[in-house]
């Protein structure tokens, strides 16, 4: 049985309670006559109310008989979780109509009304208005018990407004609160604001906030990354390679993403045996099939295609990639092609093995639900999470 069907039950027997209770304590004639006058009126909506019940009709059933469920400090805690119950099921206008009857209550003790203004600041942000869920939970910010709840809301808010220098405020103020720490998540909203003044071309402005970033949590790649791209779209390409040099120690899962960005500072500074160099060391010590295809590519540019497939099948031996073993087979296709000849029906069969492989396969997944992606997204869209969306690796990813 759900906790609505529960409620179909329950109310009309909290109703009549409720009724009986009132008219037994009317003493003199006078409240005595109001008492049965109220008690025809009961009778009547009472049964219409069964009726709504038998005949499928709940809500028009709850309605009615929430009207007799005076709100005390008996019943309070029914009448919250019934407008919990409407904002679960997406009914938030009956979900705030019954906490706001609650806040009115001057009778229920100060704790009470302060727990309805929490359900009341989470109807709002269900239903979608923000700016009244936001000046709730501010205010519930000053309450002792309710400040850590209160903030935690409030970031998410901020973050569903992209609000991101509120959000950093709110995300200091609840590591603070918590002793938590909150630096990854806090850079990352520096980072959001690099991105804007980025797009804006307030270069020296985004840089200040990638610096921020860092000082908040030194391991932001995403800070690195988008340095890198300010930089290079300076025309400063050792600052970029410098950044993006940074990512190694920072986390090396994300080196693939540097690798096409570097090929491109090393280039613009005539730097191709640096490059190389560098990325020859980078494979021998993490094995990633984009630093085995950007190396084959220096190989093919200097030494031919020949060398490049030769280069990329001493390396298939020693750790196996369906990537490198497409693009392998893609070279000896064009290769014999480039010669006149035609190439074998394995080497074409096998060629349309990698591709079906490949075809729409996620390159990211999120390492806290799972989620696939064909771009890196900083925030999983799945669970919201920062940072928890990382190249697959494995023989058809990295």
């Amino acid at each position: 049985m759900s906790g609505f069907d529960l409620l179909w039950l329950l109310l009309p027997v909290a109703a009549c309670i409720g009724w009986w209770t009132g008219r037994n304590a009317a003493n003199d004639g006078n409240k005595k006559q109001e008492a049965d006058r109220r008690f025809r009126r009961f009778r009547s909506d009472y049964s219409r109310g069964i009726n709504y019940l038998i005949n499928e009709q709940p809500e028009r059933a709850i309605d009615i008989f929430i009207e007799y469920l005076e709100v005390d400090a008996e019943t309070v805690e029914t009448h919250l979780a019934l407008g919990n119950l409407y904002r679960r099921r997406g009914d938030h206008e009956r979900a705030i109509h019954i906490h706001e009857n609650i806040i009115s209550r001057t009778s229920l003790s100060a704790g009470q009304r302060t727990e309805a203004k929490m359900e009341l600041a989470h109807d709002y942000s269900s239903a979608g208005l923000f700016d009244r869920a936001e000046a709730i939970f501010k205010e519930l910010t000053e309450v002792h018990g309710y400040r850590v709840q209160a903030l935690k809301q409030l970031v998410d808010i901020y973050e569903h407004e992209r609000d991101w220098g509120q959000a950093i405020v709110s995300a200091q103020q609840l590591e603070l609160a918590t002793g938590d720490p909150l630096g990854t998540i806090i850079a990352h909203y520096y980072c959001e604001r690099a991105v804007r003044y980025q797009e804006e071309r307030r270069f020296e402005k985004a840089l200040e906030e990638l610096r921020r970033a860092r000082e908040t949590h030194d391991s932001c790649v995403r800070a690195s990354l988008i340095e890198a791209e300010i930089h290079t779209t300076l025309g400063d390409h050792r600052s970029a390679i410098r950044a993006l040099q940074r990512v190694e120690s920072q986390d090396p899962e994300f080196i693939p993403e540097t690798i096409g960005p570097l090929h491109r500072s090393f280039a613009a500074l005539g730097q191709a045996d640096a490059l190389q160099e560098y990325l020859s060391r980078l494979h021998e010590r993490y094995g990633w099939s984009s630093v085995l295809l950007a190396l084959a590519a220096i190989r093919q540019e200097s030494d031919g295609p020949r060398e490049a497939i030769r280069f990329i099948g001493d390396r298939l031996k020693r750790k196996i990639s369906v990537r490198g073993l497409d693009r392998m087979l893609e070279l000896e296709i064009d290769e014999c092609r480039r010669s006149g000849d035609e190439p074998g029906s394995r080497v074409e069969m096998l060629k349309g093995l990698t591709e079906g492989l490949l075809l729409d396969r996620p390159v990211y997944r999120c390492e806290r639900c799972g989620f696939p992606a064909k771009s890196l997204h900083w925030q999983c869209p799945s669970c919201k999470r920062w940072t928890t969306i990382k190249p697959i690796r494995g023989v058809e990813g990295e």
